[in-house]
């Protein structure tokens, strides 16, 4: 076993480094963030390099990797869904990234305001929040157990999370949305390389195949993408539909399809930065399954698999490069959270106050609310159990406003009164299905997706049919304007003026 933490010289200096560049990024962003789009979105400025990152690093945080390694070696390759499930759907969000773009808006609430009405960029705008403050949470405790596993228990998860919650709040109040995408840009680059580093060594741990045949007893079982009683067909179907319902709602995703530069700098980055992330869920499930053959089956805390590997195989130096790796990841994933969702609050929730703000007053507002937001995050980070069931909390949480999303983008019948009744009746289902029903756990994750997409869907269809539909100019605007490619911008200037009294 290694020194103290076991970390030696040389990971100290990998993690001096790593915190002097960051420290740097941090600066040069502050001195740039002159105005409301500069910090929320970056002015929008972002190439697709930039934005292939941003997407990636977005979307793959710590707990992303110990939650799939954790899930893997409990179920074999099976866990590999945790996070792959997207990949059926990755052809879609190349159609769907256009639509976030040409809305031509700065948060997901103006979205849902600009088809409904304010009382949907009201509800979206605290769903918003609340979803953010669940993914901080789970992003927080991948990231202890990780550091917890990483420094043999010596830095206990507490500490981890108060001190990960320190360094991402103070980034993200100084250097906003630019400091946050390069950040991604250098933590993309340090997941992608501990992805592909950690398991060669594994492999030679283990023996290679017939290294694992020998200690893995049931090899063909264990490698199947499917887990009889946990994991099916039906789970991934179920979860594959339940994640297009959740992509659309996750409020970072805006920026990620509408901080670059042009339709195709957004289009190319999300798409690449997402199917990046479905090659490093392969490793990372790999990983958790090989993990079987080096530490028998069930004899470690899921959790701490991923850190104990790098742990226990790597050389001096990567231990570092790990924890670089995981403060990147808080740094920038929590930075994204606290943006969107400040925007959120200063933007939408706090506009219905009617209350007019200058940019400074708003950016103190904003930087006031990111503390208040992220001790909500600690708190829950806490109440769950482990990686893979804060992630299925997070799974079946987000989709509850995701249906009126899709109801509205491809039924113009869709009207405010049917939003608000898919989103209670699902988020009545949900509960029944919890607590009356005690559907939990994998076994009954897909029939939970199942009962509560029905009902919401239902209740959206039907109230819709029985309420009074919107006004056809309000409609007419919202179909125009997202149909209308950027540099287009005169097509709606001609119907706003055409319309401006229709619309009040």
């Amino acid at each position: 076993m290694n020194a103290a933490l076991n970390l030696r010289w040389l990971d100290w200096l990998v993690i001096a480094a790593y915190f002097a560049a960051m420290a740097l990024i941090g600066l040069s962003a502050m001195r740039r963030v002159k105005t409301m789009d500069d910090y929320y979105m970056g002015s929008r400025r972002f190439g697709r390099l930039l934005m292939t990152l941003y997407a990636f690093g977005a979307g793959t945080h710590a707990d992303s990797v110990v939650g799939v390694s954790s899930a893997s070696y409990k179920l074999g390759m099976a866990g590999i869904w945790y996070q792959w499930i997207q990949i059926i759907n990755t052809p879609f969000y190349w159609l769907l990234s256009p639509v976030f773009c040409r809305a031509r808006c700065m948060t997901t609430a103006e979205f849902y305001e600009m088809r409904y009405g304010p009382s949907l960029g009201l509800l979206y705008g605290f769903m918003g929040i609340v979803i953010n403050i669940g993914y901080l949470s789970v992003a927080l405790l991948g990231s202890a157990k990780l550091i917890e596993s990483l420094t043999a228990g010596q830095i206990g998860a507490v500490t981890a999370t108060i001190a990960m919650t320190g360094v991402f709040l103070a980034y993200s109040m100084l250097g906003g949305l630019i400091a946050t995408v390069w950040n991604e840009f250098i933590q993309g680059a340090l997941t992608l390389v501990m992805s592909f580093l950690l398991l060669p060594f594994v492999w030679t741990a283990v023996g290679g195949i017939a290294g694992a045949r020998q200690r893995i007893g049931n090899v063909d079982a264990v490698f199947s993408l499917t887990a009889p009683g946990e994991i099916g067909l039906y789970w991934i179907v179920a979860a594959a539909i339940n994640q297009m319902f959740s992509v659309v709602a996750q409020p970072h995703i805006l920026s990620n399809n509408a901080a670059g530069k042009t339709e195709l700098d957004n289009r190319l980055g999300f798409c690449a930065g997402v199917m990046l992330k479905r090659v490093c869920t392969v490793l990372w499930a790999l990983t958790g399954v090989l993990a079987i053959a080096i530490y028998g089956h069930g004899t470690v805390d899921g959790d701490h698999v991923f850190g104990s590997l790098v742990r226990d195989l790597l050389p001096a130096g990567f231990a570092g490069l790990m924890l670089a790796s995981i403060m990147a990841s808080v740094m920038d994933n929590g930075a994204v959270y606290v943006i969107t969702s400040s925007a959120l609050f200063t933007r939408n929730v706090l506009r219905m106050t009617k209350r007019e703000v200058g940019v400074k007053q708003e950016l103190l507002i904003s930087r006031i609310f990111a503390v208040a937001f992220s001790a909500a995050g600690v708190a829950l980070t806490f109440a769950h159990s482990d990686v893979p069931a804060a992630m299925r909390f997070m799974f079946n949480l987000v989709p509850l406003v995701g249906i009126s999303f899709w109801l509205g983008l491809w039924w113009r019948r869709a009207n405010r009164q049917g939003a608000w009744a898919s989103f209670i009746a699902s988020s009545c289902a949900l509960a029944a299905g919890i607590w009356a029903l005690g559907w939990t756990g994998d076994r009954y994750f897909p029939v939970l997706i199942t009962f509560y997409l029905v009902i919401g869907v239902g209740a959206g269809i039907v109230v819709s049919l029985l309420t009074k539909p919107e006004k056809e100019a309000h409609l007419d605007r919202f179909f125009l304007t997202i149909n209308t490619p950027l540099g287009q911008e005169r097509r709606l200037d001609d119907l706003r003026a055409s319309a401006a009294g229709d619309l009040a």
